[in-house]
């Protein structure tokens, strides 16, 4: 059986080497280069200081701390984000930004360290890949993304919800409950990625799980619950949510915006939020769980996030576990890993380099199809493949 031409490569160990020194080098000097600008550190940072104070974080006339004419605006990050905010804030600015910096970078560590997990130690022990492709593709992949580029200049907080994810999900059917509670805890600072995968964990009534997860979230919105009063401080918080979407950067059909509502909203048909039927496929998924693999559910999940949900580009990032997932099935298919490596790396070519070429908006949503293709492609992978296990126990 013909290997993929990344298994084999995986021989030679200069180009192992090579591979991971160059991710990392990239992500050095991207770390740099980006260190001035942070725009979301400045959220967090402000809110920090805020509550530092006594604040409420969510008076939108908080939003001057870092210069007389620069006013952020609302803050609209849940309470439970405040212990990195309080963190960031018992710093000056610049050294906040190296804390931050170093977050993400520990985070993309992370996630690609679990999604390398989900490829060597999955649930079902059919699906192990030998050899030892995925443990320098993987990681460099995750590391120099563009995607995970992006987020470090800018100071986002995806990659640590997308690290806590992943290694919450892996850890929840690894019977490590409590861990994989406090994890799914951190997720939530950002309810568009994680609210799917809390579904499908209410569906498989992970309580264990949940609970723990509930008590570490409210035990993170101590401070905010003291400042503002524990009910009140939730108050504050939804009523910003309502302005979330006016900012420019939120507003479909400006470019920042990824989702399949924003595809048809380019293309002329305005349509409600379309996370209603996010949450119907998630049900789906789990009332036909047992034909599918496991370990490929929570790629599925963090597919119909950004799908269904609300995102933009750089939280594509939040789909490393698809990648994990297409390394299980297609390892051994040059032909489809082929296919598979092409559209990743169209997937993550920079959408600033083709605007220069591609003067349309609706043409630059190409990415939106591709998640859908790669997410059925997934899904029928994963059916084909339990249904074999089935037909060999």
């Amino acid at each position: 059986m013909r290997t993929s031409l990344i298994y084999r490569l995986s021989g030679n160990l200069f180009f192992r080497i090579a591979f991971l020194l160059s991710a990392c080098t990239v992500l050095i000097i991207v770390a740099i280069i980006g260190f001035s600008q942070h725009f979301d550190t400045k959220y967090l940072y402000v809110a920090g200081l805020s509550w530092w104070e006594g604040s409420n974080a969510y008076d939108p006339n908080v939003g001057s701390r870092l210069g007389a004419n620069q006013s952020l605006g609302s803050f609209f990050y849940p309470p439970q984000i405040a212990p990195l905010c309080l963190l960031l804030s018992a710093f000056p600015w610049t050294q906040a930004k190296v804390v931050m910096t170093l977050f993400n970078i520990f985070s993309a560590g992370v996630l690609a360290f679990f999604s390398l997990l989900l490829v060597k130690q999955p649930q079902v022990k059919q699906l192990r890949v030998p050899g030892a492709s995925a443990r320098w593709f993987i990681p460099a992949v995750v590391i120099a993304n563009p995607f995970t580029l992006n987020i470090i200049v800018l100071g986002q907080t995806t990659l640590i919800v997308s690290a806590a994810l992943v290694s919450g999900w892996y850890y929840a059917y690894r019977d490590k409950w409590v861990l994989s509670g406090v994890l799914i805890a951190i997720a939530t600072i950002k309810p568009q990625l994680s609210m799917l995968v809390i579904l499908w964990l209410l569906l498989e009534r992970r309580w264990r799980i949940l609970a723990v997860a509930t008590v570490t979230t409210l035990i993170f919105c101590l401070v905010p619950m003291a400042v503002s009063g524990p009910i009140d401080v939730f108050f504050h918080w939804f009523a910003t949510l309502g302005k979330h979407k006016t900012i420019f950067a939120n507003v479909l059909g400006t470019g920042g915006v990824f989702s399949l509502q924003d595809l048809l909203y380019t293309a002329g048909m305005k349509v409600p939020p379309l996370l209603p039927l996010g949450i119907v496929l998630t049900g789906l998924l789990w009332w036909y769980r047992s034909r599918l693999i496991i370990d490929d559910v929570i790629g599925l999940l963090m597919a119909l996030s950004v799908l269904f949900g609300f995102a933009h580009h750089y939280d594509l990032i939040a789909l490393a576990p698809l990648m994990a997932a297409f390394w299980r099935h297609l390892h051994h298919r040059s032909r489809a890993t082929f296919v598979a490596i092409t559209v990743m790396f169209v997937m993550c070519f920079p959408r600033n380099v083709l605007m220069r070429f591609i003067d349309s908006e609706l043409l630059l949503q190409y990415r939106v199809l591709l998640v859908i293709g790669v997410t059925i492609w997934l899904g029928v992978m994963s059916v084909k493949r339990k249904t074999e296990i089935w037909g060999m126990s």
